[in-house]
Order: C-alpha cells, then sequence, then structure tokens
C-alpha cells in the first residue's frame, strides 16, 4: 500500500475531526496540515517518525519519543511485534493515530499546552528549520 493512503487509513478519524489537509512531500513523507500547525509522519528503516512544525516560524521539532514516553502500556493492547518494516510502518501509524487521540487532543487541537512538558522531557530538541520538500508542500497549500 502506498504511504500516503496508509496515513490516510490510519488516522482518517484525526483528519476529519480536526480538519486537517493530507499532503503527499514525498514518497517517504506525508504532512497532516492544519490552519496553525502540522504535523508530518515520515517513514524510514526503522518505522515511523513525527514531527511537529511550527507553521509561523516555519521550524519543526522530532516529537516521536517524547510521544511514546507519554503513551500508556494500555495502548499497544492487541499489537503483536512486526515482522517486517511494512508491518511495523503499519503498526507504527496505528499506535500513533491511536495515542495521539488518546493522550494528545490538546496538541491536536492546536494548543500550545504541550509545550511545556516537552520541553521539560528527557526527549526534548531544539527547533530546526523545515526542508525544501515541507516547504513547497506548504506553501502550495496557502
Amino acid at each position: 500500500m502506498e504511504f500516503k493512503h496508509a496515513v490516510q487509513n490510519s488516522f482518517a478519524d484525526i483528519i476529519q475531526e480536526y480538519q486537517f489537509d493530507l499532503i503527499k512531500v514525498n514518497e517517504n513523507e506525508i504532512m497532516l496540515l492544519n490552519p496553525n500547525y502540522a504535523l508530518t509522519i515520515w517513514k524510514s528503516r526503522e518505522g515511523i517518525d513525527i514531527y511537529y512544525l511550527f507553521l509561523n516560524q516555519l521550524e519543526k521539532v522530532k516529537i516521536t519519543n517524547f510521544l511514546f514516553s507519554n503513551y500508556k502500556k494500555d495502548l499497544l493492547a492487541n499489537i503483536l511485534p512486526a515482522n517486517n518494516l511494512a508491518d511495523k510502518i503499519s503498526k507504527g501509524l496505528l499506535i500513533h493515530s491511536r495515542g495521539l487521540r488518546k493522550y494528545f487532543p490538546e496538541l491536536l487541537a492546536g494548543k500550545a499546552k504541550w509545550i511545556g512538558a516537552f520541553k521539560n522531557n528527557q526527549f526534548y530538541n531544539e527547533a530546526r528549520e523545515i526542508n525544501n520538500d515541507e516547504l513547497a508542500a506548504y506553501q502550495g497549500w496557502i
């Protein structure tokens, strides 16, 4: 299955509820765009990474490990270990779609309350400039 369709299927409820536009940045990156911010979902040989894009500054931060550190074990119920990379990506999308809905509705709603917890988390990382593909996808949308 194409990565865009996999993200669209896994995040369908989030996309609808929070009125995201789904944009294919490239073969390995999908952007969930909101008027105030965006989430990008990357696939790699390791699985899935999630970035939060501050559109007003055109910067992003990797939030994958921060998200995982706040998910509870019940989120992983009925999810078996992955057998291959495609399975790992599919399960990663499922875990993050469930986890974001359950533990980070304020983040999805565009509220900044979570940023304080992120800055005090061991997985905090400094924002960096978005890449050219992300900038082109965003500018193509506005």
